[in-house]
C-alpha cells in the first residue's frame, strides 16, 4: 500500500505567517519611527538655515538701502538759512563780494544808485536745485529782458554749492542767466548767507536792495516777475 501524505500542521503555518507579519510590522514601524526621529533633527537644522540666509539678505538690503538714501542725500542741495528768531523788514544790506564763475568780481557797495536784486539758491551735486529756484531764475531772467539793459539795476544770484561737481556753468546755461552768478561756498564759508540771515532768507529768497543800500523788500516764496515790478520801477523812481 502507498503510505498515506502527512497532513500538514495548517495551524503552525498560519501562526508563522503572523509571526512573519507581526515582525515585518514591527520593523516598518521602527524604520518610520528612525525617518520621523531623523527628519526632525533635520528640519530644525534647515530651518535655521534659511533663517540665516533670509536674515543676511535683510541686512543686506536694508544696508544697501540705507547706502542709496545717504548718497541721495548728500547730493542735494544744501539747507540755507532758516535760523533767524526774528526777521527785518528793512535796514542797511550788509556788503559783500562774490566773485561771478567766469571770474568776474562783484561787490555790493560799490554798485551806487543801482536796484540790486539778491538771489540765494542752493546747488546740489550735479546741479540739483529745487522747484522754487527753477521758478525764480524763470522770473529773474524775466526781469532781467526787462531792466539790466538801459537801467540802473543788478541782479546777483548767490549760489551755496558745496560740492566739487556742482555745475553752475550749466545751470548758467539752461536758465540763460547773464547776471552775476557766484558761489558764497568758494572760501569755504557762507559770510553772504550768514550776514543776511536777520532776514530769515531761505533757498529761493529774494531781497531787492535800494539805491541807498537799504533792504527794500524780502521775498521767501516765489516770485511774480509782474508784481515784482512794480516794486522795481517805485525803487528806480526815487
Amino acid at each position: 500500500m502507498e503510505s498515506m501524505p502527512k497532513k500538514q500542521k495548517k495551524g503552525e503555518s498560519w501562526k508563522e505567517k503572523q509571526r512573519k507579519r507581526q515582525v515585518k510590522q514591527q520593523r516598518s514601524q521602527e524604520a518610520y519611527q528612525i525617518r520621523k526621529e531623523r527628519e526632525t533633527v533635520k528640519k530644525p537644522r534647515k530651518w535655521l538655515k534659511w533663517k540665516i540666509l533670509g536674515a543676511f539678505c535683510l541686512a543686506i538690503m536694508i544696508f544697501g538701502v540705507y547706502s542709496y538714501w545717504q548718497y541721495y542725500t548728500s547730493q542735494l542741495p544744501p539747507s540755507i538759512g532758516g535760523t533767524a528768531s526774528t526777521s527785518a523788514s528793512t535796514g542797511l544790506a550788509s556788503a559783500f563780494s562774490i566773485r561771478d564763475i567766469n571770474g568776474t568780481q562783484f561787490t555790493l557797495n560799490q554798485d551806487s544808485e543801482k536796484v540790486i536784486v539778491v538771489h540765494f539758491m542752493a546747488v546740489g551735486c550735479s546741479g540739483q536745485i529745487y522747484d522754487i529756484n527753477k521758478h525764480q531764475l524763470r522770473q529773474l531772467k524775466s526781469l532781467c529782458n526787462t531792466y539790466c539793459m538801459g537801467h540802473p539795476f543788478v541782479i546777483v544770484t548767490v549760489a551755496v554749492a558745496t560740492c566739487p561737481n556742482s555745475q553752475l556753468a550749466s545751470i548758467r546755461s539752461s536758465y540763460g542767466v547773464t547776471w552775476v552768478l557766484g558761489n558764497d561756498y568758494d572760501d569755504q564759508t557762507l559770510d553772504i548767507v550768514d550776514a543776511y540771515t536777520a532776514y530769515s532768507i531761505r533757498d529761493g529768497s529774494v531781497i531787492l536792495v535800494d539805491k541807498s543800500f537799504h533792504v527794500a523788500q524780502v521775498y521767501t516764496e516765489q516770485i511774480a516777475s509782474d508784481i515784482v515790478t512794480s516794486k522795481i520801477n517805485q525803487l528806480l523812481e526815487a
